[in-house]
């Protein structure tokens, strides 16, 4: 069996390029001969994907003649250099369609995969199967593709017509897979909800000395879709706010993200920004979180909450769509887990400028409650959270995906 996976953006640098890095590792130790297309920077051609034999990758390169373009993103904000979707005109997407048919063909004449994993029900996914139609594809969905939408409704009539002839689309979480099928025209039975992946090698909990402070970290985008204003000002205003310690981890792009990092010179709260940290130190920063944040308006299935969870830190979260189902009741009842009311949107990911005020107290009132008990050494039945998690591995992903080759 030959599994080719398939990403449009780059490999490593955000959930989509995770999942693709981890399903490759759980193919590779079952013994699988695999290859991977993916779109990268002309002068960064190296795939960041451990155990790939070169000749099995298959780069789509932009900011080159032939796509004179930064790599295009499913977020409007990357954490590297690229194009908005949003932003591609007719003769973007002539070339941009050229120059993916053209290595998926050469993938396909070359490799010959009897399966594809594509990420997400956008472009490279109708690509693929226009030019095979009876290639057995996969189609993986992380939210940023049903948000792409709303945000590119002139490429919308390309994806609605050719998604329902995938073979497959899997879906993060029950609400997730009802999206799906509404706003596509597939059989019931072609959309399975499979869930998302940790990897327990690399996130689980240590004992460790009682931090100083309460040691609080958001993993993601620094951008204002991902609450990271918000999450700045309300720990401001916190009780506990000198017994707290904030860290932001992650990188944006532009003004947005540069306005966010300025804005915590001037905030009394303790704040640090850590930029974008390599996979070992993103593991010690989590194991060494007494809680998790992520304030997001926008998020299919977010692997970090997965993994912070695993890794023995509290996560407060906004309530996004499908994640309590995901997570279950049991995880909420054993305080690893609370919720931050999520404030009404004006557009997908921006909210009423009339819920903010309250959003934010709600983000401060529950940093406040899981900081009291960290602070009063409340006990955490962390070996009850991790069994809760055993069926979310990225291993277990894998043997779900793999029932339908």
């Amino acid at each position: 069996m030959r599994i080719l996976h398939a990403l449009a953006q780059r490999p490593g640098r955000t959930g989509s390029g995770v999942f693709l890095q981890q399903l490759f590792k759980a193919g590779f130790e079952k013994g699988y001969e695999q290859a991977v297309l993916a779109g990268v920077p002309a002068e960064e051609r190296e795939p960041d994907i451990d155990n790939l034999d070169i000749k099995n990758f298959y780069p789509i390169l932009f900011e080159t003649p032939e796509l004179p373009f930064p790599v295009v993103g499913m977020s409007d904000v990357m954490p590297y250099k690229s194009t908005k979707y949003s932003d591609i005109d007719e003769a973007m997407y002539d070339m941009y369609e050229k120059e993916f048919k053209k290595v998926i063909t050469k993938a396909v004449e070359e490799f010959k995969p009897d399966v594809v994993i594509s990420n997400h029900i956008w472009l490279l996914s109708t690509f693929i199967k226009d030019l095979y139609p009876n290639l057995k594809t996969l189609v993986l969905c992380h939210g940023t593709d049903l948000r792409q939408m709303e945000l590119s409704k002139h490429l919308l009539p390309i994806v609605k017509e050719k998604i329902p002839k995938c073979d497959y689309l899997f879906a993060l979480n029950s609400v997730q897979a009802q999206s799906i099928k509404k706003l596509y025209d597939v059989r019931d039975e072609q959309v399975i909800t499979s869930g998302s992946g940790y990897n327990p090698q690399m996130f689980f909990p240590m004992k460790r000395e009682k931090n100083k402070k309460v040691k609080i970290t958001y993993v993601g985008k620094i951008a204002n879709a991902k609450g990271v204003p918000h999450l700045i000002n309300a720990i401001e205003n916190t009780k506990n706010c000198e017994h707290l310690e904030l860290n932001l981890v992650g990188k944006g792009s532009g003004s947005e993200s540069e306005n966010i990092i300025e804005s915590i010179k001037t905030k009394k709260a303790d704040i640090k920004y850590l930029g974008a940290l390599p996979q070992n130190e993103l593991e010690n920063q989590l194991r060494h979180s007494d809680i998790f944040i992520l304030p997001s308006f926008y998020e299919g299935l977010p692997l970090v909450v997965i993994e912070a969870l695993a890794s023995g830190a509290k996560v407060i979260a906004t309530d996004l769509p499908g994640l309590d189902d995901f997570l279950g009741d049991k995880i909420k009842e054993l305080d690893a887990i609370r919720y931050i009311n999520m404030p009404k949107l004006e557009t997908v990911d921006t909210p009423y400028q009339n819920e903010i005020e309250c959003f934010e107290k709600d983000i401060a009132s529950k940093l406040d409650e899981v900081s009291n008990e960290i602070l009063n050494d409340k006990e955490y039945k962390i070996d009850e959270v991790i069994k809760l998690l055993e069926d979310k591995t990225w291993v277990g992903l894998f043997n779900r995906l793999e029932k339908r080759f």
